[in-house]
């Protein structure tokens, strides 16, 4: 992957920040807020990059708990521990589990414009994984008795198969 990426040119100060963040920290965490028909999200610029770990999203935390826990995925994935589709972690949130699915290419241009934009000169596509969090029940939005009010914080790209 590092041979073939090239450091995308900076346009603005917003992006020599990514790009500082990602030389820096190891990732830049990009939050996308509410347009109050869609929930806010963020995700993440650079673990693939740097960890190769997929880039991950997470939908309808609050921007502060987003950004630790996708800080928290690139401390883990720095130190070695890459998570994939159909993992289910029980540690990255405080009071429920997650669980990692894919994302399909047809979800990047209307939610991860800046990580193509960054990753613009590769070859071979960049993974995105979905941090997707269970309802007060402990139920995915896959599983039979999820509660569907959750839906509209948290729209899934791709279930789990």
């Amino acid at each position: 992957m590092q041979d073939q990426f090239q450091w995308p040119p900076a346009e603005s100060e917003a992006d020599e920040k990514i790009l500082r963040d990602v030389r820096t920290y190891g990732c830049h965490v990009v939050q996308v807020l509410s347009d109050g028909s869609a929930p806010e999200y963020a995700f993440s610029v650079g673990l693939y990059l740097n960890y190769g770990q997929a880039e991950v999203a997470i939908f309808g935390l609050d921007r502060r708990d987003a950004a630790n826990v996708i800080n928290d995925v690139c401390a883990r994935a720095a130190a070695g521990r890459i998570y994939v589709a159909g993992d289910v972690c029980d540690d990255l949130l405080a009071d429920r589990r997650l669980c990692f699915a894919d994302v399909p290419d047809s979800a990047y241009p209307p939610y991860f414009g800046t990580a193509l934009w960054f990753y613009g000169t590769t070859r071979r596509p960049f993974p995105v994984l979905q941090m997707v969090w269970p309802d007060l029940d402990g139920r995915f939005p896959w599983e039979s008795g999820y509660d569907a009010r959750l839906k509209k914080h948290q729209p899934v790209l791709k279930p789990p198969s």
